[in-house]
This record gives C-alpha cells, sequence and structure tokens, in this order.
C-alpha cells in the first residue's frame, strides 16, 4: 500500500510562499471554486500583502492581521451565511438571485482592477457588485432595465456613507410613525412610469422626481436625500414581507414588518458607519443607470472589469416576484416585460430571443471593456421543459467571434437547488 500525505491547500493558493501556520482562510470557504477564486485574487496581490488585507474575499487573517473582510462581513444581515452574502447593505430589501458579495469581491480582485479602473455591472440587479466595489474604493458603473430595482440599488449604496450617529437622533416615534403612515396612504397613478430603452436615467435622477412628485408635502421634505430615501426602502421591505408572508405563521401587519425592519435597518447602518469609519475605508464612486444592457451608454474601451448575471428571465419571472414594488411606483409592468431579456416572446421564440439578445449583450460588454480587461458573467444551466440549456458554451463561443484572447470556465455547485439550477458558471473573458 502505498503512502498518502494531506495536501496543505495553504501551500497550494500561495504556490508555496506561505503555509497553513502563516495564512488562513475563512472557515466557511470550502468549495473548490472558493479555494480556486482564493488562488486568483492572492496571485495578483501576493508581491503586496499590506494591499491584500484590506481587498481579500477569502482570507481571514494574513501574518497575524485579521483582513477587513473579517471585520466588514461582521456587520451582519437577515439570511446571512457565514462571510459570503447579505453583510452590509446587501440584505436591504428581499431579491431573488442575489449574487454572493465575497465572490464578487474575489473577482474583482482577480480582474486586478485598481486606483479608477472602473467596474461595470450591466445586469446590476439589487446592486452586489457596486455595493462591493464601492467597499473597494473602486469607481462603479450599473445598468439596470427595472426602475424599481435600480431605485433599491441606489439608496443602498448611499446608505453606505450615512452619518449613522446623525440620522439616528432625528428618528423620533413620531417622524418614523408619520413617515410609515404617508408611505402606506401613496396613491398612484397606474402606468405613471413607462420604462424605455432608448434612455438611460440615472437612478438618482428618478429618486427626485418621486419625492416632488408623489412626496411633495412629505414629513421628511427637510431631511437629506439618502435618510428620506432608506425611511422608504425599510417600508418597501415591509411591503415585500407583509406581502410574501400574509397567510402564513410569520403572518404580520405591515406596520409590525416596518417597524421591526427599522430596527434592524439601524443595526447595519450603526455597524457599516462604525466599521467603515475604524478601517478609514474610502468609499468608491458610483453611477446608477436605468436602462438595457444592449445598447450601453459607454465609450470603447472605457471599462476595466464587468462582473454581471443576466437574468434568468426565462425559467424565473422577475417581474412577478417584485410586482407589489413595480405596482407602488406606478411602473407600466406591460411596458417593462416587453423590454426584458428573457420575457420577450413565448415558446420556442422565447429561448430564440434570449440567446439573440444575450449575444447582443455579450457584445457589447467587449465593446466597453479595455484590451486586457476582464468581463466575468455568472450564468446557471437553466431547466426548460425538462431540458437543460447550454448557454455556457454559447457565451464561450460569442467571446471568441468577438475577439477574446482568453475564455474559461469556473463550476460553482448550487448546493440544494437542484430542482431548477444544479451549477452555476462563472465565464470569464478577456479581451
Amino acid at each position: 500500500m502505498g503512502v498518502y500525505s494531506l495536501i496543505d491547500v495553504i501551500e497550494w493558493i500561495t504556490e508555496s510562499k506561505y503555509s497553513s501556520k502563516e495564512v488562513k482562510l475563512f472557515n466557511d470557504a470550502k468549495q473548490l471554486y472558493e479555494l480556486q477564486l482564493a488562488k486568483m485574487e492572492f496571485l495578483n496581490f501576493s508581491n503586496n500583502l499590506n494591499e491584500f488585507i484590506k481587498r481579500t474575499a477569502y482570507f481571514e487573517e494574513i501574518l497575524g492581521n485579521k483582513c477587513w473582510h473579517y471585520y466588514i462581513s461582521s456587520v451582519k444581515g437577515k439570511g446571512q451565511i457565514g462571510h459570503t452574502n447579505q453583510y452590509m447593505t446587501h440584505w436591504f430589501y428581499p431579491y431573488k438571485g442575489k449574487f454572493h458579495g465575497q465572490m464578487i469581491k474575489a473577482l474583482i480582485n482577480f480582474s486586478n482592477a485598481r486606483g479608477n479602473d472602473i467596474v461595470l455591472d450591466p445586469y446590476l440587479g439589487s446592486g452586489t457588485t457596486l455595493i462591493e466595489s464601492s467597499l473597494l474604493g473602486l469607481p462603479g458603473w450599473g445598468v439596470e432595465i427595472n426602475p424599481a430595482l435600480a431605485i433599491v440599488s441606489q439608496i443602498k449604496l448611499d446608505a453606505l456613507g450615512i452619518d449613522y450617529p446623525e440620522f439616528s437622533k432625528t428618528l423620533t416615534p413620531a417622524l418614523t410613525n408619520g413617515a410609515f403612515k404617508y408611505f402606506k396612504n401613496l396613491k398612484v397613478s397606474k402606468n405613471s412610469i413607462k420604462p424605455t430603452v432608448e434612455e438611460h436615467l440615472n437612478a438618482k435622477e428618478l429618486l427626485n422626481l418621486l419625492w416632488d412628485s408623489y412626496f411633495p408635502h412629505s414629513i421628511l421634505h427637510d431631511l437629506p436625500f439618502e435618510w428620506r430615501n432608506i425611511l422608504m426602502l425599510i417600508y418597501l421591505h415591509a411591503l415585500s414581507d407583509y406581502t410574501y408572508l400574509k397567510g402564513t405563521k410569520k403572518e404580520k401587519t405591515l406596520q409590525e414588518f416596518y417597524h421591526r425592519n427599522l430596527q434592524d435597518y439601524l443595526k447595519t447602518l450603526k455597524g457599516a458607519y462604525s466599521v467603515i469609519n475604524e478601517l478609514g475605508i474610502k468609499l468608491g464612486n458610483y453611477e446608477v443607470l436605468i436602462g438595457s444592457t444592449l445598447g450601453l451608454p459607454y465609450k470603447n474601451n472605457s471599462v476595466k472589469t464587468i462582473i454581471t448575471s443576466p437574468p434568468y428571465s426565462i425559467a424565473l419571472d422577475y417581474i412577478k416576484n417584485d410586482e407589489h414594488l413595480l405596482r407602488y411606483f406606478g411602473i407600466d409592468i406591460s411596458a417593462l416585460r416587453d423590454q426584458m431579456i428573457g420575457l420577450k416572446g413565448k415558446g420556442k421564440e422565447k429561448i430564440y430571443l434570449y440567446e439573440q439578445d444575450l449575444k447582443r449583450s455579450v457584445e457589447e460588454m467587449l465593446r466597453v471593456i479595455k484590451p486586457g480587461g476582464w468581463a466575468v458573467i455568472v450564468l446557471g444551466d437553466i431547466s426548460i421543459n425538462g431540458t437543460r440549456t447550454n448557454f455556457k458554451d454559447k457565451i464561450l463561443s460569442w467571446g471568441r467571434e468577438f475577439g477574446c484572447s482568453e475564455a474559461f470556465v469556473l463550476e460553482r455547485a448550487i448546493l440544494g437547488g437542484f430542482a431548477r439550477l444544479r451549477f452555476e458558471y462563472l465565464i470569464f473573458l478577456q479581451k
């Protein structure tokens, strides 16, 4: 019988520069893709461990020093799993199909984005990529076709910079109760906001328009913009909880959800303020636009890094999941459905249109990426009518067709999600 010895994972990740006595991964970084990402991020920063301590996603400790992600992920939110997701403001507002923030941070590190290098997410969703780029001090751009989600992302990003001590002083019972009544009594004309792919409206501009149009006499009118918005998001989170938990054992009144979420949000805002100031994090700038990824409003070769996940719309109806939010703002649901990738058409035509739009989207991403930059596209092996799709292979093929110098895939198993998704694929395309 042969003699076997265990491989020191740290020596493999660091290519024998360090051992497990010198550096330590987070205990919950166990999956193969996580170890691979830990190696990929380490190799870009191995010559500057002081910077790596501030940026790493998967290392808890380096040469006796706790890494910044240890403290950042200690600002816990609802549904948080270890150090992977839902920390900081990631958990604000429930949204299906969220990224794992820890994974996104590692991908940004792998892409070697530094200084003024721009990180783009053209399918922004609820803002995970830009929250991570901002916490790394990098400028971020996001594009999202759903106006309601663009608003949510803007508020979550702005919340990172809220001066918690000053904010908390203003939150008297009269103010918070009055805010709840004002949001609850809002009456908006149906289809008053009509999404369009031609115009890329800034989410901050839309929020200002909403306050002027929907809340012109609000008791919150004199509060700073970010403070008003976070109170509105707390109400919207309560509205989501109330909508989906009605009739279950977890059912509460809308007002009970609002006050419970208010306290939970305040804990996170307090923790985020403390950690950001204690570590001296300088948040990166960001811009959230409402529009389509089929025609990105950016110049050729202007972006260092793209990290995104196209919608799984041919398998998941995002509009139905957020219908309460869309109706609250009076967004024209039919107009949005007609423009969202994956929701166009029916039957086989739906899959065909999804493929055509996805290909056009990849072409646009590669147009705006700088030579040498990376686009990382996260996509699941979606099952349609019992048949699993192969868009992973198609994206690799399109990447080569559009002139990528390198294209490869890293597989991530979806634990417990075998009914709809067995794997997610991290598709790497380098221009």
